[in-house]
């Protein structure tokens, strides 16, 4: 049995974050791949919108404009108020709708503090790559847009160009933050993930502590009746529905076999296969339906059920606790988890590294 029975989970196509700000450490994997998040830019006319909306920030509400200032100065380069604006418009101009007053421009300090930060530690990176003569050809380029939309379910350039217009991004602010984060992600894999061992004592080591980590999940083998009912359905759809679920508990109930009567009683697009036996994990069920798998009696039947799809009737053949996957099946999960929870360390050091050897003025 799968996730697209009746009285069973399944999961939706949810495309969110595919434009995001800051940038991620890169996961493990080819060197040329680009995680997801790109840097949020403001179009020009919201630019000005905003820089109203905003002047308590940087000039008076009398003057009703900002001009644009340097926040910060990385060795050579310098960050401007602008780009930090541009950065974080989702949530500035969130701070903007929900707030007022001083707790308004005690947020935006806050938010903009932040955001300079994201945008210095960015720049200290894209300069360490440029002193490595990293480059990021269009093939990259293009190879990780395709992996972005894949990732994203988006099929077409259409809805890529929507995604993207949702954001406020250009086709050329896209680009230029997938370049960066090609870039940067091929930086991160020359000068910290390169290096970086996973030995198998400490493997072995790591599973043996975390042995709950290693647990199938539970499975419950079940025979299932539905009488189903329209996503709308009518007063007498539901008591037509109900009623015919009653007469086939009650066949059950004088001795007649469950699979006998799932067959011929149930309504569901898997009519034909009603009564076999399915199994299931755990969270595969509908959360009515799982309720009572967990504590029904073996061979028992339930009563009914009543679900969204309409009225069950569930027989639990055998409930599977989950057993602990042994070493040798999950060793390379095991390595994954030691070898990111590495990355992750080594790269807020390197990080470190990089500030510590950095001129960097602070004008905000």
């Amino acid at each position: 049995m799968n996730g697209t029975k009746s009285g069973v989970r399944s999961g939706g196509c949810d495309v969110r974050g595919v434009v995001g700000a800051g940038l991620a450490l890169p996961k493990a994997g080819a060197a040329s791949s680009a995680p997801t998040p790109l840097p949020h830019t403001l179009m020009p006319a919201l630019v000005a919108a905003l820089a109203i909306l905003l002047g308590a920030l940087t000039a008076s509400l009398s003057e009703g404009v900002i001009l644009d200032r340097v926040v910060a100065v990385v060795n050579d380069d310098v960050i401007t108020l602008t780009e930090v604006q541009e950065e974080g418009l989702q949530t500035i101009r969130r701070i903007v709708q929900e707030t007022l007053g001083e707790e308004r421009e005690r947020r935006l300090r806050s938010t903009e503090r932040q955001i300079l930060d994201e945008l210095i530690v960015r720049k200290l990176q894209l300069q360490e790559a440029k002193k490595e003569k990293i480059e990021t050809t269009s093939s990259e380029v293009r190879s990780a847009i395709e992996e972005l939309k894949r990732r994203n379910g988006l099929t077409s350039d259409e809805e890529l160009r929507a995604a993207m217009a949702g954001e406020l991004l250009s086709e050329e602010q896209f680009r230029k933050g997938i370049s960066e984060q090609v870039t940067l992600t091929k930086l991160v894999a020359r000068q910290v993930r390169s290096k970086i061992a996973v030995l198998d004592e400490e493997t072995r080591r790591y599973y043996d502590q975390h042995l709950e980590r290693f647990r199938e999940i539970p499975k419950f083998r079940i025979r299932h009746l539905l009488v189903a009912v329209s996503q709308e359905p009518t007063r007498e759809d539901v008591m037509r529905a109900k009623s015919r679920i009653e007469e086939a508990q009650a066949l059950i109930k004088l001795g007649a076999k469950f699979s006998t009567v799932a067959k011929e009683y149930s309504e569901d697009r898997l009519a034909s296969s009603s009564g076999e036996i399915w199994t299931m994990k755990h969270g595969e069920l509908s959360p009515e339906m799982e309720r009572t798998a967990l504590t029904l009696p073996i061979g028992q039947v339930s009563g009914i059920i009543t679900t969204p799809a309409g009225f069950h009737l569930i027989q639990v053949e055998e409930r599977e606790a989950g057993q602990i996957l042994v070493f040798d099946l999950v060793k390379d999960e095991v390595r994954n988890v030691l070898f990111n929870q590495k990355a992750e360390a080594k790269f807020k050091e390197w990080i470190q590294g990089l500030k510590a050897k950095a001129s960097v003025e602070m004008k905000m």
